[in-house]
């Protein structure tokens, strides 16, 4: 099952009483199924940082550039290396639960929509359907199992 993930676009947040901030929106396809969550820049950092530990190599967006860290041409940067992160994150085998939690993406639900184990059943009937009755039968009796045509 392929899990896609991107971040298309970002929203820059005012309030009277807060700093602005961005939120990036990020879309996360598992399957059949369809995800989008806005999170900050802090989040994938905190991300970042528990995933250090095994995961060196990963790529990420430095915390200021500019001293404008509000400049549209800045986010869309940092939204283009927050995207190269999650994908090259998504790319690691297996996947990190890590990764689904700050999703707030449940992980069991992620393990059955990416289980092979379908995959292992066709395989399983295409090569019992392959191989003659008396090597299945021979087999069966030596794993001490039940086989029957």
């Amino acid at each position: 099952m392929k899990i896609k993930i991107s971040i298309p676009s970002w929203y820059t947040k005012t309030s009277e009483t807060e700093k602005p901030f961005t939120q990036y929106e990020v879309q996360i396809q598992i399957g059949e199924d369809h995800y989008t969550r806005k999170l900050r820049y802090s989040t994938f950092r905190d991300l970042h940082k528990k995933l250090q530990g095994k995961h060196k190599h990963l790529p990420f967006p430095s915390r200021r550039i500019v001293t404008n860290n509000q400049h549209p041409r800045f986010i869309e940067s940092r939204r283009v290396g927050l995207e190269e992160f999650v994908t090259q994150v998504v790319a690691l085998q297996p996947i990190p639960n890590t990764l689904w939690s700050y999703l707030d993406i449940d992980t069991t639900e992620v393990r059955k929509k990416t289980s092979r184990l379908p995959d292992m059943v066709v395989m399983r009937e295409q090569c019992l359907n392959a191989a003659p009755p008396a090597i299945i039968t021979g087999i069966c009796a030596g794993l001490r199992l039940e086989h029957t045509y």
